[in-house]
């Protein structure tokens, strides 16, 4: 056996303690990081379909409707229109925006703090995460949500 640390190990180990500290930061809004990013990103989006803000989100349809059944059932989101899945618009509801609202300072906090534990290695998670995403093909990290 090779002392080498696997890099995808460590990656997933690292991504999944980051998943916790937004979690952590997020509880008093009632959201976790996976589900403020996507109220977030489809706070700035003019009703997208389930399509359009699965591209703007980064995610593939199947794993962003697991997501979007969650905000359902918690009444954060709403679907109209569409005569099928793929043309079904996506629309915050006042609870949504609410909690949005709520989360929005939370996560400026936590994301402060991180960027300030992270110091001058910010800049080189940011290049190593850039190289694996260019890795699968995809061109731009998005702002982290």
């Amino acid at each position: 056996m090779t002392d080498d640390i696997c890099l995808c190990t460590g990656l997933r180990q690292a991504a999944h303690a980051m998943t916790e500290i937004y979690d952590q930061a997020l509880a008093p809004s009632g959201l976790k990081i996976t589900m403020f990013r996507v109220i977030r990103h489809l706070s700035e989006a003019e009703a997208p379909t389930i399509s359009e803000l699965a591209k703007l989100v980064g995610l593939d349809r199947s794993s962003l409707g697991r997501n979007l059944k969650v905000l359902e059932r918690e009444q954060l989101v709403s679907f109209s229109g569409g005569e099928d899945e793929r043309s079904k618009v996506v629309r915050l509801t006042r609870k949504g925006n609410a909690a949005l609202a709520s989360a929005m300072p939370l996560w400026r906090e936590v994301q402060k703090r991180m960027k300030s534990n992270l110091g001058a290695e910010q800049d080189a998670v940011l290049r190593v995460l850039a190289i694996v995403n260019a890795e699968v093909g995809l061109t731009r990290i998005s702002s982290g949500l």
